[in-house]
């Protein structure tokens, strides 16, 4: 139809969905012949232009009128998801972006997206940071490892309320890392060295684990 732009949309089959590496896209065709463009999308994005083609409501005039529409649209799924993502547990801002990255929402949407997530609190580092530590103190974890933990996830500890002193005092982590050494099946062979693996590998503070390894495993010199 002349001033109505050609537009073709393809969604991945269902054989893409279930196998392969990364998730499928969808994917857009603008205008026809040698000047056409090929534009990849979101499936949920695909699918809602889909939905629109099959009803008759997708006509734009040009490609520009098309990527205002796109954008609406995207932004529309975007946060969509990433309301059904908080459903079910809390997210650090890096991992929201990963996820909405993996769907295949480009940067300008994802930021838009997680910077209204931020502005009413549903997305929160802070809270998420602080949640997070206590939550691996519990499970036994030591201070650096539940640092680098935090730094993998985006959230800088120091950025966390309360980091560290809230959370940790060389007695409590004395306190924690005893308990867990004391749960360790020891055979009397190479006992120190265990325990010093253990209590490091849990993010302990080196002489927090010296300190428990020695009283519980016996000296360094101690190898047999």
């Amino acid at each position: 139809m002349e001033g109505i732009l050609a537009i073709a949309i393809e969604l991945p089959g269902k054989r893409r969905q279930a196998f392969g590496g990364s998730k499928p896209k969808g994917s857009v065709t603008l205008g026809s012949g040698e000047g056409s463009q090929k534009v990849a999308v979101p499936v949920a994005v695909a699918r809602i232009l889909d939905k629109l083609q099959q009803k008759g409501d997708l006509k734009v005039p040009s490609i520009p009128a098309f990527m205002e529409l796109l954008e609406r649209i995207a932004l529309e799924c975007a946060w969509k998801r990433l309301l059904g993502l908080i459903e079910a547990r809390d997210y650090s801002s890096k991992e929201a972006d990963g996820k909405l990255k993996a769907d295949g929402y480009e940067e300008g949407i994802r930021c838009t997206t997680l910077e209204r997530a931020r502005s009413c609190h549903l997305i929160d580092d802070g809270r998420f940071g602080e949640f997070f530590a206590r939550r691996k103190i519990d499970a036994g974890w030591g201070r650096l490892r539940i640092q680098r933990e935090l730094e993998l996830k985006g959230i800088p500890p120091s950025s966390v309320p309360g980091w560290p002193d809230d959370f940790f005092s060389d007695e409590d982590d004395y306190d924690r890392a005893r308990a867990l050494a004391a749960r360790k099946h020891l055979n009397g062979k190479n006992d120190f060295q265990k325990l010093m693996r253990l209590l490091t590998a849990r993010g302990f503070p080196s002489s927090v684990a010296y300190r428990v390894a020695h009283e519980l495993g016996g000296s360094e010199r101690d190898r047999t």
